[in-house]
């Protein structure tokens, strides 16, 4: 009866005191990424193609702006040598342009220093929780639209800069003067035909490239083109005005360069356009670029941690990203390791 007892005993005993139960509270796992430093840098890269070589015939020049011509210097019937100047254009409203445009980039600078200095201010008082998100979110639009708006003035300056070095119209090769579309004292639009030449003994190769490509393309840009009988060195003399009516695309003309014997009409190509020179962008791998809730979204690394931020992003070349808004310059960016990563996930950076 005393072992009954003492056994009814321990078994209510352990009723009321039952065994710890583990502890399946796990603390949130460090994951390892490797992180890029947002720098403003110059972008420039290749556009990779594929056309046909065909025999130059005729070709007509064109420049990508408006203005007057202040002087044509060759006739109909004129034999014209590569690099000779056929005429000139009266850059003087592209010069008052440029200067204007000068200035609204200085004040837009003054402005995103302005917007920055808030910003910084905002977000020392969100960490004390002074200010709403809501401030703290319209601060930061603020400040990425001013640092959108620079670069986008910088991209029209050098689209000005551009277009005044061409106001000398040159031949891309030796050739005789077909036929003048203009005189002096006449205003052309941009693309509109100016002088035909028949090309001497020269190819040429016609390509399509999509219209996120043609802000880096201009005429006079380089090129090269890979055939069965060789490599060789090209130039841009001719883009089209529109796009084609099934593709969408946009027809690039390019000139060979230099001895061209070994070439035949018919042979196919592979052509690599050598970009324009765009500076002050800001660029990422695509490896960092992920799609969350329809939009494309980052992560940057701030005080340990992973914050998503939505970007826009342009095409730019190979694997690398043109950064529209949504980064600033200093920001460290996730370029591996951002596939296991959420919103204020742990974060060691392993940097090599």
């Amino acid at each position: 009866m005393k072992n009954l007892l003492a056994a009814f005993i321990v078994t209510f005993l352990s009723a009321c005191n039952p065994a710890p139960q583990p502890n399946h509270f796990q603390a949130s796992p460090v994951i390892k990424v490797q992180t890029q430093v947002m720098e403003a840098t110059t972008l420039q890269g290749e556009i990779k193609v594929f056309g046909v070589v065909e025999s130059a015939k005729k070709i007509d020049l064109n420049v990508e702006f408006s203005a007057p011509v202040e002087k044509v210097l060759v006739d109909e019937g004129q034999t014209v040598h590569r690099q000779q100047p056929l005429l000139i254009l009266d850059t003087g409203k592209l010069t008052l342009t440029l200067k204007q445009t000068q200035q609204v980039l200085v004040q837009a600078r003054i402005q995103k220093e302005n917007a920055a200095l808030r910003f910084e201010r905002v977000k020392t008082l969100k960490n004390s929780d002074t200010v709403s998100q809501q401030q703290y979110d319209e601060a930061g639009f603020t400040l990425d639209e001013a640092t959108a708006r620079i670069r986008e003035l910088t991209a029209q300056l050098q689209i000005i800069e551009r277009d005044l070095e061409n106001r000398v119209v040159r031949s891309p090769v030796d050739a005789i003067v077909d036929s003048r579309h203009v005189e002096a004292g006449q205003s052309i639009t941009a693309y509109q035909p100016l002088i035909a030449l028949q090309a001497i003994e020269s190819y040429k190769v016609s390509v399509f490239v999509g219209e996120h490509h043609l802000p880096y393309l201009q005429v006079g840009n380089h090129g090269r083109i890979d055939t069965v009988a060789g490599m060789f060195e090209s130039t841009i003399y001719s883009i089209s005005a529109d796009s084609d009516a099934q593709t969408g695309n946009y027809e690039i003309k390019l000139l060979l360069n230099g001895e061209s014997n070994r070439l035949r009409p018919g042979m196919t190509a592979e052509v690599r356009l050598i970009s324009s020179v765009v500076p002050g962008q800001l660029v990422i791998p695509e490896s960092a670029l992920f799609a969350w809730q329809g939009q494309h979204v980052v992560y940057t690394v701030e005080d340990g941690r992973a914050q998503r931020h939505p970007v826009e992003v342009a095409l730019g070349f190979d694997d690398r990203l043109l950064i529209g808004s949504g980064l600033d310059v200093g920001d460290e960016v996730v370029i591996a390791g951002a596939n296991q990563l959420t919103q204020d996930s742990l974060v060691e950076v392993t940097n090599e």
